[in-house]
């Protein structure tokens, strides 16, 4: 699993600004959650500014426009800035709002409509409270790697960091002190192994007892040195910025690096098994022009229901049934009605929602095309020693890598270029299918049936490699947590769980910011600095 940093947004103030002027109905879903967002933001800023008058009109203001996204810290909040201005002595005419004390919220608490209960909640001692200096980095079939990143759990001054692996029970596996700081982790949910980069370069890779199993450093490598011997573009950042992805097989016998505008396998010992290098020129076969349109999921089920097809869905049957109802209401072939126009626009738009393909670039006769192309990328190979690039053309390269992880069989790699293309390439390094997702995903996870691609909006469940299997709008919900009974969005205090297939079944909460997951008899252990709960029927 590669995670990229989410991009930041656009500063608050346009956002609140723009909230005034759109309808309360447009105010829903990912779009209350940025506004909402955009308004805590502006509250907090005012509140460190000592404006407090401003901070409570922005609070009530908050609470007219997107009441569904109010929580109860926003609540205290307000009431906070209140019982300020009057000890400050300021007039106001703003009443303080009800709510409960955290303390009086329940510890743990699983979603009406999920087929869990609660039990066993009990108030951790001493010892058997989780650190919350360790962060999770990933939940695998075999266990759990948890990170201090600023090494705050011992008291050692060489130490930059310490890595802990667990065992899918919980128990504690090993512990590892780091002489190097993480600025890069890749664990795959089929690795027993855990990829790491610090900051100056260099990479390490641990099993799961902690034993080194490589350090290399990748400044020194040199496709790295013959890169920026040939390169062209002054590249801007450090170079821990230009190498965006990093990754361990899951066999353990290969690792994977990026490097701005390249992706390169190699074994263990340094040789190169494959590289490509985009953006992908000669070879590419781009077929048809992918649309700037999006639809949300409410629009992918109308789309879906116009073309009578259900998820799973593969391009092939949306072909098809756009084909159907092309022939019955295109306009040509309706001159008498006037309603036809409308309706073909209804079932090209229908069509663009659920491929991203501008139909309009479309023969009508071609019905082979699809939206996923096979083709052949740039290749790059070592022979005797020499870097030779096969099929490259001049210029500067203008779409850079930034994710890449294998897939859980075959040997082969998923890599995610900044335009949003996601290219799943063979072990031999040849690209076999492309994904133009318009984002670049910051999380590709690989089960071997299903690939899962998070973007900062939404979530792409790719089934057995051409089937959208589901599309969820997940305004940024959370850390892509995986397994093969199903998948989940863990923040700080919720867990939401999918079947493999993209059917939520719940949801989990916590009134304290969670810390430790892992399974046990019957269902899965929660904890966080001070308590845990077993959830009961909740398998991961």
């Amino acid at each position: 699993m590669h995670k990229l940093p989410l991009p930041t947004l656009n500063s608050e103030e346009p956002i609140v600004k723009l909230s005034k002027g759109i309808s309360h109905e447009q105010r829903q879903g990912q779009v209350g959650e940025v506004i909402a967002q955009a308004f805590r933001k502006l509250v907090i800023k005012r509140m460190k500014a000592d404006q407090n008058m401003a901070a409570a009109k922005l609070c009530i203001e908050m609470f007219d426009s997107v009441p569904k996204y109010v929580q109860d810290v926003d609540k205290r909040r307000l009431n906070r800035v209140i019982k300020k201005l009057d000890k400050d002595g300021k007039k106001h005419k703003i009443q303080t709002i009800d709510v409960g004390k955290p303390s009086d919220e329940p510890l743990f608490n699983v979603s009406d409509d999920s087929p869990w209960s609660i039990k066993d909640e009990i108030k951790l001692k001493g010892d058997d409270r989780p650190d919350p200096a360790f962060s999770i980095v990933s939940l695998g079939r075999t266990g759990t790697w948890l990170l201090d990143r600023s090494a705050s759990s011992v008291d050692q001054d060489d130490a930059k960091a310490v890595l802990k692996r667990l065992d899918r029970n919980g128990n504690l596996v090993a512990e590892k002190v780091l002489h190097h700081d993480v600025y890069r982790e890749s664990c795959s949910i089929s690795s027993s192994n855990i990829a790491l980069m610090s900051s100056d370069g260099v990479l390490y890779i641990y099993d799961d007892t902690l034993n080194p199993v490589l350090e290399t450093n990748l400044r020194e490598d040199n496709r790295v040195k013959e890169h920026f011997k040939t390169i062209e573009t002054d590249y801007w950042g450090e170079f821990k910025s230009q190498v965006r992805a990093i990754d361990i097989s899951p066999d353990g016998e290969r690792y994977l690096f990026t490097l701005a505008d390249e992706a390169w396998c190699c074994t263990l010992q340094g040789s190169a098994e494959w590289g490509l290098v985009m953006p992908l020129k000669e070879g590419w076969a781009r077929v048809v022009r992918r649309s700037e349109s999006f639809g949300v999921s409410q629009e992918i089920e109308e789309a879906l229901r116009l073309f009578g097809l259900s998820l799973p869905v593969n391009p092939v049957e949306i072909k098809k049934q756009y084909h159907k109802l092309a022939l019955v209401n295109h306009p040509d072939r309706n001159p008498n009605n006037p309603q036809a126009s409308d309706k073909m626009k209804a079932v090209n738009h229908a069509f663009e929602v659920l491929t991203g393909v501008d139909p309009n670039t479309l023969d009508f006769e071609e019905s082979d095309k699809t939206y996923f192309a096979r083709t052949r990328p740039d290749e790059v190979i070592e022979v005797a020693g020499m870097r030779i690039e096969m099929t490259m053309t001049g210029g500067s390269p203008q779409d850079w890598v930034y994710g890449a992880t294998y897939t859980a069989v075959d040997g082969g790699a998923y890599v995610a270029t900044y335009s949003g293309k996601v290219i799943l390439v063979s072990k031999d390094g040849h690209a076999e299918r492309v994904y133009d997702i318009g984002t670049c995903p910051y999380e590709i996870v690989d089960t071997g049936r299903y690939a899962y691609f998070l973007t900062p909006t939404r979530l792409y469940v790719i089934e057995d490699g051409n089937k959208l299997a589901a599309f969820l709008d997940v305004y940024r919900q959370g850390q892509l947590v995986v397994s093969q009974t199903g998948f989940g969005l863990l923040t700080s205090k919720t867990l939401k769980w999918f079947t493999t297939g993209g059917k939520q079944v719940g949801e989990v909460s916590s009134r304290d910011p969670i810390r430790v997951l892992h399974a046990t008899e019957g269902g899965i252990v929660v904890q966080t600095r001070q308590h845990q709960a077993k959830i009961e029927g909740f398998m991961i």
